[in-house]
């Protein structure tokens, strides 16, 4: 711009030079006078000179102001700098609120930018957040809703307008703003589907999860740990729709559902468990025995020994229960679990000698469980053992209820009295095992159990 301005400088003067020799070579001429009214004249000269004088004149104006112009614009985009410096001052200050629990300080510093910028995004989504946190939460909807009409396209506070609305429990308004996040980028709102995917499962609308699960499994990245995860969830809520099937009555289809899931995942034991009692139901006992005595090859888990040792029990055939867990305990690599629940069995029966023989040769194989030396120590109560050690152990037993064996989800650690099929805390299926203390063996320490061989001297 400083070298046009100049140029142009330099091209007025030329031109001035020009017409000044000009004007040497007709001084007549210029000296013939104009007429401004019928009284009054000047000479052409002066009349020449006055229009270049006013040309002059407007052309330095302008350039005036011009340069003022850009001047005011300097000022204000280095006003604008130290504003936005300052904002972004008190919006780290407000996040470092957050990040150490000073909640109404945070929102102070949050409403201190939006007095000055009332539609600054970022302070509107995070003064919402701790609205939320403070459980003010009809404040926090509004404004998330004042960020979501600032920017439309914008998704993160319409994630953040779900969340408050699951706060407020208000799960039909949240799964609206998710089906916005779905029509706003179809193509990348597997957040949103797996959030619908849980309203779905928490309702029992099964076919509906299942439908969302495609969804999500055809925009989901395909690395392992994540095809893992998303395979249970499959896995899960194909048996939920196979238990749904079998409580609406229409037993065959769920047996056909249940049996698919136990050829194409055998570690699934709900699918074991649930077919087995199916079949119980529909009075085909000694297939349902089949299929959990299966489960167990499979899995070892303890609850296909219970269900078997039940199921004998309450068909008033003691001797096929026992038969069934020494079957059990023969067919297992590991037999410690099927001599425990023989053992266990035994005691049931009365057939006290048989279980004090079981439990004491179990006993030096879990050396860190109460439970079992106090099983030990009620069999020899009931032996006339040792009484006074045998009542000790009974107080011990009746404050910390120790004969009642404990269960434990492998991912979240939650515990239950009882096996359940799902996780109530982290909604997983498959994952609550019996948690029994038992001593690792030589094998899950990975030591080889072979022979070792010495040179001898």
């Amino acid at each position: 711009m400083q070298i046009k301005t100049s140029l142009g400088i330099l091209a007025a003067l030329a031109l001035v030079a020009i017409l000044a020799a000009v004007g040497m070579q007709n001084q007549p001429l210029l000296a013939h006078p104009v007429r401004l009214s019928s009284t009054a004249s000047i000479p052409l000269w002066a009349a020449m000179l006055g229009a270049f004088l006013s040309g002059l004149l407007v052309f330095v104006l302008l350039f005036i102001l011009r340069g003022s112009t850009d001047l005011l614009d300097r000022v204000k985009m280095l006003q604008g700098r130290r504003a936005g410096r300052a904002v972004d001052e008190i919006y780290s200050r407000g996040m470092e609120a957050v990040l150490e629990g000073r909640e109404e300080k945070a929102l102070e510093h949050f409403q201190a930018i939006l007095s000055r910028d009332p539609e600054h995004l970022q302070a509107l989504v995070k003064a919402g957040a701790v609205l939320r946190t403070l459980k003010k939460l009809p404040e926090a909807v509004e404004m998330h809703k004042r960020a979501h009409r600032l920017r439309e396209s914008a998704l993160e506070p319409l994630y953040e307008l779900v969340k408050d609305y699951e706060s407020l429990d208000q799960i039909a308004k949240a799964r609206v703003v998710l089906n916005r996040i779905i029509q706003l980028r179809p193509r990348r709102a597997l957040s949103a589907y797996r959030k619908l995917r849980k309203y779905a499962m928490n309702e029992g609308d099964w076919a509906r999860a299942w439908e969302l699960q495609g969804l999500i499994e055809n925009q989901m990245e395909k690395t392992p740990h994540k095809l893992e995860a998303e395979r249970r969830y499959s896995v899960g809520i194909r048996y939920e729709m196979a238990g749904a099937a079998a409580r609406d009555g229409r037993e065959k289809d769920a047996l056909n559902a249940l049996r698919r899931i136990t050829r194409a995942e055998p570690s699934f034991i709900p699918a074991h468990v649930r077919l087995g009692e199916i079949l119980r139901g529909m009075r085909q006992g000694a297939q349902a025995v089949r299929v959990w005595a299966a489960g167990w090859d499979h899995t070892n888990a303890p609850v296909f020994l219970t269900a078997i040792e039940e199921y004998f029990l309450s068909e008033e055939s003691p001797e096929e229960a026992i038969e069934a867990l020494r079957q059990a305990a023969d067919r297992s690599r590991r037999d410690f679990l099927p001599r425990f629940a023989l053992a266990r069995l035994y005691m049931r029966l009365e057939m006290i000698d048989e279980a004090f023989r079981e439990f004491n040769a179990l006993a030096s194989r879990a050396t860190g469980s109460i439970t079992m030396h106090a099983y030990v120590g009620l069999v020899r109560e009931r032996r006339g053992e040792h009484a006074a050690a045998v009542s000790e152990y009974r107080s011990v037993l009746d404050q910390l209820e120790l004969l009642k064996q404990q269960y434990r989800c492998q991912l979240c650690e939650e515990r239950y009295e009882a096996w359940a099929d799902r996780c109530r805390v982290c909604g997983e299926w498959n994952q609550v095992a019996l948690d029994f203390g038992e001593d690792p063996t030589l094998e899950d320490l990975g030591i080889s159990t072979g022979p070792v061989y010495s040179r001898t001297a």
